[in-house]
């Protein structure tokens, strides 16, 4: 008998023991993750508006990059400078000033835990409806949307927020076919002349624009 409850006491202990040790480990696995550098070579998924300008109901920043170098423009609906822009690019598109060049124009919902789709769609989706209408790609990540490394597709652990260094709106990013964040803009109103700087600065680091 005295044996039986020495096994019954042993056997207790064990389990109220262990969960304690799996937290603990867990919880350093955890905190690891968190102290691990973002890599500067990164992409990311996300849905799209879903219109016929969107090429498809998600975006792949890797791929789109296969085509050449990528421009970000971070937008919010609210946003009277991501209008001014949106309206300068698009008339810099119509009168063919970009036909020449292999950069892509991509422009990104920045404020998805505020505004809704339905909101960028008035704004920005339809041509004969918006009064900023954009033709090319419009992208809608949310807080949760993740940040991968380029190389591998390993997930960061970090939302394409932070990981592109929590932009405001609007912010004109450019982002090298390698996945790098080579130049940024944070001119609230629209400047052909920061616009061109952009374009400048991939030709001068050797990057067809």
């Amino acid at each position: 008998m005295e044996m039986l409850r020495k096994l019954v006491f042993a056997v207790m202990t064990a389990i109220l023991l262990t969960p304690g040790c799996i937290e603990m480990q867990t919880s350093n696995l955890e905190s690891e993750d968190e102290d691990k550098p973002i890599p500067f070579e990164l992409t990311f998924q996300s849905n799209t508006l879903d219109r016929s300008e969107d090429g498809g109901s998600e975006f792949n920043l890797k791929n789109e990059l296969g085509n050449g170098p990528v421009m970000l423009l971070w937008i919010g609906s609210g946003c009277s400078g991501c209008h001014d822009w949106t309206d300068m690019i698009r008339e810099k598109m119509e009168s063919g000033e970009l036909s020449d060049s292999n950069v892509t124009i991509v422009s990104v919902h920045r404020w998805g835990e505020f505004e809704s789709q339905e909101d960028v769609m008035e704004v920005f989706g339809t041509s004969a409806d918006s009064a900023h209408y954009t033709p090319w790609k419009i992208v809608l990540p949310t807080p949760e949307t993740q940040a991968y490394d380029f190389d591998t597709g390993e997930n960061t652990g970090s939302s394409i927020y932070s990981a592109y260094g929590n932009p405001g709106t609007p912010t004109l990013q450019v982002i090298a076919e390698n996945g790098v964040l080579a130049w940024q803009s944070k001119t609230y109103w629209a400047n052909e002349t920061v616009f061109e700087e952009g374009f400048s600065f991939l030709q001068q680091q050797g990057i067809e624009a």
